[in-house]
């Protein structure tokens, strides 16, 4: 040897990689994760809409009875379709409105709109039955009747899913209760 010359040891680099079986396995491992978890967040979606449908329609119907009490007159909660109008068909499923009533004339005009609500996502099937067929009524003493029956029942189900449904309560005094009820409750009478 040289001592006048470097030595140069060579040293043999080590590449560190996957091979096709291991990468195979990986990839199968993920597949069964996304299997079990796609079914499962389908059905978060579905719980989501119903709750956030069913909050904002008691959202508005708390809001009309606290106006009634604040402005002492009948304040109105009814389904729409435009966010002008209330329809008279008892369709819940496009919006509703929360207006005051002061004439007693029954119908929307620009000086009573308090709020206009947007209708729930397309999946969620909204019916209304007992006093909420065609829109609620609250005055300084609760609920108005309007059709003769003194309990209105709201009930919100997502088409084509087993997720429960919820159903508003509106009783004669003006409480508003909002309570999960077995998924067919809204083809059930």
């Amino acid at each position: 040897m040289n001592p006048g010359k470097k030595i140069h040891q060579r040293q043999s680099l080590v590449l560190e990689g996957m091979t096709v079986v291991e990468l195979l396995i990986i990839v199968a491992a993920l597949a069964v994760v996304i299997l079990i978890a796609v079914p499962g967040s389908s059905m978060l979606i579905e719980n989501y809409r119903l709750k956030s449908a069913s909050t904002a329609l008691v959202e508005g119907l708390n809001l009309a009875r606290g106006e009634a009490l604040r402005r002492g007159s009948t304040v109105r909660v009814c389904p729409s379709s435009n966010g002008r109008f209330c329809r008279s068909d008892g369709d819940w499923m496009q919006g509703w409105l929360v207006y005051t009533d002061g004439n007693g004339d029954g119908t929307v005009q620009e000086i009573e709109m308090i709020q206009a609500f947007e209708g729930p996502n397309e999946h969620v099937l909204v019916v209304a039955r007992g006093a909420a067929e065609n829109g609620i009524s609250f005055t300084v003493a609760g609920m108005s009747p309007d059709n003769g029956s003194n309990d209105a029942e709201i009930v919100l189900c997502h088409t084509g899913s087993d997720v429960d449904s919820r159903t508003i309560m509106i009783d004669a005094e003006g409480w508003v209760s909002l309570q999960s009820t077995p998924s067919g409750a809204c083809s059930a009478g």
